[in-house]
């Protein structure tokens, strides 16, 4: 009998230990790590909280990929996958990657302009400093099941983007 009792003490030390790491895991972060300037995302790009708007100025065209601070795994995809996907423009100097966390207030005027609500990834068009038009691919999340459907997804969205 001690034997059984025993093991069900060190099951339930076990669930807590494992509920306490979990929500220590999910939970909110603390402010000092909310006000980070600086963080690498899933791609490996280094991404500057400095504002958005800012950073659109900087190009004609931009890819922004629109996250929350905690992203699961689909939203960590939707970033790998676009920002993989488009790539070769990034390289060719003809699109900008960036990033930007759509709970945050510093970008809240084109989170609502841009209409996001959720991971995704806008395209944007900015000329003279300000932005002329946009588009949302809300539709990334149909696409995550499949890296080429979301591959040619992406590249469809950006040839005609680019041609409208």
């Amino acid at each position: 009998m001690k034997a059984k009792t025993l093991f069900s003490i060190l099951l339930l030390g076990f669930v807590v230990v494992s509920v306490a790491f979990a929500l220590r895991k999910v939970g909110p972060t603390s402010p000092a790590s909310q006000q980070q300037t600086v963080g690498t995302n899933v791609a490996g790009v280094t991404a500057t909280s400095g504002g958005l708007n800012a950073k659109l100025a900087e190009s004609q065209f931009s890819a922004v990929y629109f996250h929350a601070p905690h992203r699961c795994p689909t939203c960590r995809k939707i970033e790998s996958f676009a920002h993989e996907a488009l790539t070769p423009d990034f390289e060719a100097g003809k699109l900008e990657w960036q990033t930007a966390d759509y709970t945050s207030a510093v970008d809240a005027s084109l989170v609502e302009q841009f209409k996001v609500f959720t991971s995704t990834v806008v395209l944007v068009e900015v000329q003279d400093g300000k932005v002329v038009r946009w588009k949302n691919l809300e539709a990334v999340w149909d696409h995550t099941g499949d890296q080429a459907d979301f591959t040619a997804f992406i590249n469809q969205a950006w040839s005609e983007f680019q041609a409208s």
